[in-house]
């Protein structure tokens, strides 16, 4: 009996446990309610003072409060580099609804760059394809920010016949000749009832 218990193997896997970690954000706790873009920039308006660039994934049930948010990534003082797979993995792993995506300029100017209007297209096609609503990408400035949605530049490609995958490779539309131009009328019926000037459901 000894021998053989001596000579038994065993296999020992690897198992994922999710565990929060509550932090305090402009005396607001986990739960917010995001109905606008500046409530996000409200909550992470703090990201002017950095003096690298931080991506942020804010990850939100159906009723649009937010679950968790995680820092992706943190580069440098002008860019900052993450594969889309970073960039959803705990969107999945919550079991979330929709994304907003954060990331600040140290220079103060939130104008998006060439690189940042490819990276949002690539992601909202893949946030699409995999069932996620990708909400909005916001990026934070010196006293103010720039937001895809309200700017009326993430509804312009919902699907995309070239993928981006450098600065200066625009997105092509892919125009739905029923709803013509409108840019609200790529949106959900649900959202598009609810939506005045911003893009996130009420």
């Amino acid at each position: 009996m000894s021998k053989t218990r001596k000579s038994r193997k065993y296999t020992y896997l690897r198992e994922i446990e999710i565990k929060y970690k509550v932090k305090k954000v402009r005396n607001k706790t986990g739960g917010e309610k995001v109905y606008s873009t500046h409530v996000v920039y409200e909550l992470f308006s703090d990201l002017q003072n950095d003096t690298k660039e931080k991506l942020i994934a804010i990850n939100l049930d159906a009723k649009n409060r937010i679950i968790c948010f995680e820092v992706v990534a943190i580069g440098s003082i002008e860019a900052i580099c993450a594969r889309p797979m970073e960039v959803f993995r705990t969107s999945f792993m919550v079991n979330a609804h929709a994304i907003i995506l954060v990331h600040n300029h140290p220079s103060g100017d939130p104008k998006p760059s060439g690189d940042d209007v490819a990276f949002t297209a690539r992601l909202k096609f893949i946030a699409d394809n995999m069932g996620l609503e990708f909400y909005d990408h916001i990026i934070i400035g010196f006293g103010s920010y720039y937001s895809f949605a309200d700017e009326g530049r993430l509804w312009d490609y919902p699907k995309v016949d070239k993928l981006p995958t450098k600065s200066g490779d625009e997105p092509k539309a892919v125009v739905d000749t029923k709803l013509g131009e409108n840019q609200k009328g790529n949106l959900p019926s649900k959202v598009r009832k609810k939506i005045t000037k911003h893009k996130v459901v009420s």
